[in-house]
């Protein structure tokens, strides 16, 4: 015959197992996201930010002139300041944390300018929601304006929005407000700008921002424009757009005919261009000289068979920059 006693540590088991299963789970204590502290501004770029794993160095990118990156927190060593940066890949979209020596750029307080937050409240814009919805990534520059002040242009995007905005917040009692946009189709997983930089090119101190943009018009047809734009008027004007990549293999010329002069070919039918651009001081004015390689291709080749290279200089005309075709 079971013992009284353990008759009743049996009973004392039972009502603790259904105790502890009346409880509900209290679901694990997550850790808040942090917030910046700061702002770091790389007036004169570009910015190297360092990308470490147990002090290690693992890869780095480089943050253009201009840009108007968070700063998640600063530390002191061996007699140098530095901060970590947040920087977000226009490419992917993606965030990623890297060290930058402070002492090469401009720390500024965090509320001098408004945050993510403001930002999509003054376009009235809802973030996506729902389960692993994508975050809305906002990328800053600021433009000086000459004696107008300084404007803080962001490029807002997700690839949860069907569009990407290039947006001016311009300076009012203190605080920013929302100026002129400029809207990007968000389409194959492009969000219509990659990099961006800030220069004075016309030298009268209201500054430009120049950008490079993804565009495709076909499976074959396809590449990146550098564009020039500045604000004027209470809009972004669009000085200057040239291709830094163009690529037109969906149809190929019969025999091929080089064009003159030598940059018309460019995205002409069987044609891949690679260009680059320098600036070069003509007075005070910085004009924008576009050198590049065209190969002319055949059917069936993935060599080119022929090839031109070409540099043009483009003058300003008191309004915008000759246009290279």
């Amino acid at each position: 015959m079971r013992s009284l006693t353990g008759v009743g540590s049996l009973f004392a088991i039972a009502i603790a197992i259904a105790i502890a299963g009346a409880v509900p789970t209290l679901p694990a204590r997550t850790a808040a996201p942090r917030r910046p502290v700061a702002w770091c501004y790389a007036q004169t770029g570009p910015l190297e930010v360092v990308r470490t794993v147990a002090g290690r160095k693992i890869s780095s990118l480089t943050v253009g002139r201009g840009a108007l990156v968070p700063v998640m927190r600063t530390e002191a060593k061996n007699g140098k300041t530095r901060a970590l940066l947040r920087v977000i890949g226009l490419e992917t979209l993606a965030s990623v944390d890297g060290w930058a020596d402070s002492g090469k750029a401009e720390i500024l307080p965090l509320d001098r300018f408004p945050s993510d937050e403001e930002v999509l409240r003054q376009l009235q814009l809802e973030p996506p929601s729902g389960f692993a919805a994508p975050s809305v990534a906002v990328t800053r520059w600021l433009m000086k304006q000459g004696d107008s002040g300084t404007a803080l242009v962001c490029f807002v995007a997700s690839s949860g929005l069907p569009e990407a905005r290039l947006v001016a917040f311009l300076p009012a009692g203190g605080k920013y407000v929302r100026g002129p946009e400029l809207r990007f189709p968000f389409s194959d997983m492009n969000p219509g700008i990659v990099s961006g930089e800030v220069r004075d090119l016309v030298g009268d101190g209201v500054e430009c921002l120049i950008t490079h943009e993804p565009f495709r018009k076909g499976p074959e047809v396809l590449g990146i424009n550098m564009v020039i734009r500045r604000l004027e008027r209470g809009n972004f004007a669009t000085l200057w757009t040239a291709p830094l990549k163009s690529r037109n293999l969906g149809s190929f010329s019969r025999d091929i005919q080089k064009l003159e002069p030598p940059e018309r070919n460019v995205g002409t039918p069987g044609t891949v261009t690679y260009a680059t651009v320098e600036f070069q001081a003509s007075g005070k004015i910085s004009i924008p000289v576009w050198k590049a390689t065209i190969g002319f291709f055949t059917v069936g080749q993935d060599k080119p068979v022929d090839s031109v290279s070409v540099s043009k200089a483009c003058a300003w005309d008191g309004s915008k920059f000759e246009p290279v075709e």
